[in-house]
């Protein structure tokens, strides 16, 4: 199956690809790391989820199987976890990684923030039940930008890597990792020879820009996601459930945000031209325009039989007769109204 639509350049080449998880990640839906690359070392990556587990008594190699997701304990910041994967895998070619800086995006942090409250709202909901246990959980998610430079045969090439990290674990009470989990969601990579302007470089937005995911594949992973819930829950993980599911949720509707953010804003500059060919461009991204309970309109995939929305700018889709959102245990904290294509 087919996942995503891209535009490639003549003359630049398509490195990598998605690929199915051994039976042992059976928590992971997909493995995808994507290159778009000119022979001038410009160039955009793009991964899928990259999602791992650990527990503070448990000591594994880096990779190891371990509970359905790769063990990998969270590292001391993004600048350490590339080092980390650079050490154990350097890839062909690349040479002499270091870090050059590393730091938050306040405003994809408010962003995502704000997107995953239920998640916030849900622990809280959980730490209460956890009182008596002397048990904790903990939730959070930021948004981090990180520039690296290396050698590529050679060629010094510098490449500013942005994600959202969410952490999510229980704790005994005396503060030891029951279960943890941590996610680089909505990870990309711009890069180009050192001292170039490539984060405006007109190519490079443009194959971010064209970047669309596949209704098709859209479908089959918010399936998956559901499968995965019903296993957590199983293991009476209620608010890792809702983690993943929200991950479902949420990670389309960040993907353009954190590249607007990413690429200094490409969504207001095109937003002019845009807006005389509104309906062009909502046909060619397949996209309905739906009219939320506020009042306002919103432009969401037009791929989706059951669309929902809640009170705090939160949107859920799915394809699923059977699934009913306000029944399920780690969704209905609050009410969630099904929302129609306006007129």
């Amino acid at each position: 199956m087919a996942a995503h639509q891209l535009l490639v350049p003549e003359g630049w080449k398509v490195e990598g690809g998605i690929q199915v998880p051994p039976p042992s990640y059976n928590m992971i839906p997909y493995l995808s790391d994507v290159t778009i690359k000119a022979p001038d070392k410009r160039g955009v990556r793009f991964w899928g989820i990259n999602e791992y587990g650990y527990a503070d008594n448990v000591n594994l190699r880096p990779f190891t199987p371990y509970e359905g997701r790769p063990y990998f304990r969270p590292q001391r910041s993004l600048g350490d976890f590339w080092l980390h994967i650079f050490e154990l895998n350097p890839g062909e070619g690349i040479t002499q990684l270091k870090v050059v800086s590393e730091s938050e995006l306040p405003e994809l942090t408010e962003l995502v923030r704000k997107q995953l409250a239920s998640l916030y709202h849900s622990t809280e909901q959980e730490n209460r039940q956890l009182a008596m246990s002397g048990m904790s959980m903990e939730f959070d998610v930021q948004g981090r930008r990180l520039v690296v430079r290396y050698l590529d045969a050679g060629t010094e090439v510098e490449a500013t890597i942005f994600a959202t990290v969410r952490h999510t674990a229980y704790r005994y009470a005396n503060g030891q990792v029951k279960a943890g989990m941590w996610t680089l969601d909505n990870m990309y990579a711009a890069f180009g020879p050192a001292g170039t302007d490539y984060l405006n470089d007109p190519a490079l937005c443009a194959i971010v820009r064209s970047r669309q995911e596949l209704p098709e594949w859209q479908a089959a992973i918010q399936q998956t996601y559901l499968m995965m819930q019903q296993q957590i829950v199983a293991r009476g993980r209620a608010a890792m459930a809702a983690a993943a599911r929200q991950a479902a949720v949420s990670r389309q509707s960040q993907s353009e945000d954190v590249l607007d953010i990413s690429f200094n804003g490409w969504k207001s500059r095109n937003a002019m031209s845009d807006a005389g060919h509104a309906s062009d461009i909502n046909a060619i991204h397949e996209r309905t325009t739906y009219a939320t309970p506020a009042g306002t309109t919103v432009n969401l995939p037009s791929y989706y039989q059951n669309v929902y929305a809640d009170q705090q700018g939160n949107y859920l889709m799915h394809n699923d007769a059977n699934y009913e959102v306000n029944t399920d245990p780690t969704f209905n904290s609050r009410n969630w109204e099904r929302i129609t294509p306006t007129q």
